[in-house]
């Protein structure tokens, strides 16, 4: 940041100095200036078709800089200007001057080669206009005689950028002197296009966003009304010369609006009590325009001290604003420590007469503006990486929360919270892939009784053993929740019912090896339901689960069955222990109905 602003006050100060040594061209210092000075002033306009006879005893030609103006009497509103046109001077080129409300007839010979406005300048305004006059190619070593007029005091005789060249020339430069305004509002409009981008997405600094279109807005009125160029496409002289006036008065307004939005609470109010001056110029300027007066050409003259003295309080303000952190009066405070200064020296240029540059300075200050923008542009971008931040962040806590909430404490499985979303993905991917989806309900055998011997602190191990000797089975393809006390769920994706049974006695068989309770073999009971599509519904799933579950301790517990395809519950056949033990009761029985037979 530091390095671009030192490269473009280094730039700046280039241009300063190309500008100011290239004050005075080539053609204005081999042109010699003469004003007719008359012996009695005569303050009645009249108009006049070819000069005077110019007698010795009516006055003299005096000498004088057009760019300065003539010493005219008081009362003087119109004046005789006399120029030599060079001896050298080809048959092609043309004689360009620009003027600031004064009508212009300029005679060559005796004949009118060129007018502009009337002989009358009462009540009339003719704006800042630059004159092209096309010279026949006798004008060579001749004299061209100038009549100006108007009612005002302080530009009458003050010709500006007086040239003789080729026309084609003579509108180069108009082109080269102009090209910082077009270079200028390009910029403006590039600003204003990205500001009204940020003021669509960015509702928080709205606010903001419209001061400183305000103060675009006003600066490309300036820098458009201030263009010469625009009179080759709208040649409304009058227009133009208020436009300029009015906005030079509003620039300051409209960046004293800007900056209370941007300074600290306790500057703002000096910035608008100081905002105050040039609201008065303005005010009494257009009040003196209305009574037929040059007024807002008057005020300029105290515009430039209550510029600086704004200006300096301005930067006062935003130095202190940035030193407490404000980033916003930092990027600010570069453009106002440019823009000002630039806008002091182009005003004593223009209304003073101190010198005469190839062009104004001003133009080039708009793109300073740049930094605050970059640095709005910067806080939005910074602003929505933390909102990007936090948002990633509230959603890995929202994850987590939800994850607790899943989450078992005892057993570290899932809990029945779980369950909707669990069945929600594998339906989705059975139903996608065409494969077979199983749920197993198991339950520990006897555990009321484990916490009733044992103790509760033996059933929580119990369970706790229970979970993670059925996860040591898993893998992606199923989900254990807990389904509530010693039931727990076991979602089977890719098993039909044989092969979910087949697992679930796997599993049976490896709790009860497990040794969960050291006192006692620890075994379980499972019940499957298959999944039966789309239609099937969750609860009923669970549902002949839980009836498979049930038939499961009926038949003896330590076993697992399986939803029927019919609709019956099918039990699974008895084991090798369970063989013997039936044989065992039932000889024992036997035995028992012929010691009765005996008996009787």
């Amino acid at each position: 940041m530091k390095r671009s602003v030192m490269s473009f006050l280094s730039l700046v100060l280039f241009v300063l100095v190309l500008g100011v040594g290239s004050s005075a061209s080539a053609e204005d210092e081999t042109l010699t200036w003469e004003y007719w000075q008359e012996n009695t002033v005569d303050t009645n306009v009249k108009a006049m078709k070819a000069p005077p006879s110019f007698s010795s005893s009516d006055g003299t030609w005096v000498p004088f800089d057009p760019r300065e103006g003539a010493s005219a009497p008081e009362g003087t509103r119109s004046a005789w200007l006399r120029v030599h046109v060079p001896a050298d001077m080809r048959g092609d080129e043309s004689f360009f001057f620009a003027t600031i409300d004064q009508s212009v007839r300029v005679y060559l010979d005796g004949s009118t080669i060129y007018r502009y406005g009337s002989s009358d300048p009462q009540l009339e305004q003719y704006g800042r206009k630059w004159h092209l006059v096309n010279l026949p190619a006798w004008a060579a070593g001749r004299e061209l005689i100038i009549r100006v007029t108007s009612d005002n005091p302080w530009v009458l005789t003050q010709l500006n950028r007086v040239h003789i060249d080729k026309e084609s020339e003579l509108v180069k430069r108009l082109f080269i002197y102009d090209f910082p305004y077009v270079a200028g509002l390009t910029a403006i409009a590039i600003f204003m296009m990205v500001i009204g981008v940020y003021f669509v997405v960015d509702a928080a600094r709205r606010g903001i966003y419209l001061r400183l279109m305000l103060l675009l807005t006003t600066f490309f009125v300036w820098m458009f009304s201030s263009s010469n160029l625009i009179f080759m496409w709208m040649d409304w002289p009058a227009f133009w010369w208020r436009a300029e006036l009015i906005s030079s008065f509003l620039l300051p307004i409209a960046g004293s609006i800007l900056l209370v939005g941007v300074v600290n609470r306790q500057y703002r109010s000096w910035i608008m009590r100081l905002n105050n001056i040039f609201v008065v110029l303005l005010v009494v300027g257009v009040i003196i325009e209305m009574m037929g007066q040059f007024g807002l050409y008057m005020m300029q003259f105290p515009y430039v001290p209550g510029l600086a003295v704004w200006g300096s309080y301005a930067a006062y303000a935003l130095w202190k604003s940035s030193k407490a952190g404000n980033k916003h009066a930092a990027a600010l405070l570069i453009a106002l420590l440019i823009i000002v200064p630039l806008d002091i020296i182009d005003a004593l240029a223009f209304q003073y007469r101190l010198y005469e540059g190839q062009t104004f300075f001003t133009p080039f200050s708009v793109y300073t503006i740049g930094f605050f923008i970059i640095q709005l542009i910067m806080d939005r971008a910074e602003a929505e990486r933390q909102l990007m931040e936090h948002a990633s962040t509230l959603e890995e806590e929202v994850q987590e929360v939800k994850k607790r909430m899943e989450i078992d404490p005892l057993t570290g499985v899932y809990n029945r919270n779980r369950f909707p979303s669990a069945m929600r993905d594998f339906t989705k991917i059975a139903r996608d892939t065409g494969e077979p989806l199983s749920l197993v309900m198991f339950d520990i055998d006897h555990f009321k009784s484990i916490n009733d011997t044992y103790g509760h602190d033996a059933g929580d191990e119990v369970l706790f053993g229970f979970a993670q000797t059925i996860r040591s089975f898993l893998d992606r393809r199923h989900i254990l929740i807990r389904w509530g006390g010693e039931e727990f769920i076991l979602l089977c994706l890719h098993y039909d019912g044989d092969q979910a049974q087949a697992f679930a006695n796997q599993i049976r068989e490896g709790v009860a090896k497990a040794r969960l309770l050291t006192a006692q073999q620890v075994t379980c009971s499972g019940g499957i339901g298959v999944w039966h599509g789309p239609d099937d519904d969750a609860a009923a799933l669970v549902k002949r689960a839980d009836t498979a579950l049930y038939a499961s301790k009926e038949g003896g517990r330590n076993r697992i069955s399986c939803e029927p395809k019919d609709g019956k519950t099918r039990m699974p056949p008895p084991s090798p222990q369970e063989q013997a033990l039936a044989k065992e009761k039932q000889g024992e029985h036997t035995k028992s109905n012929i010691m009765n037979l005996q008996w009787r």
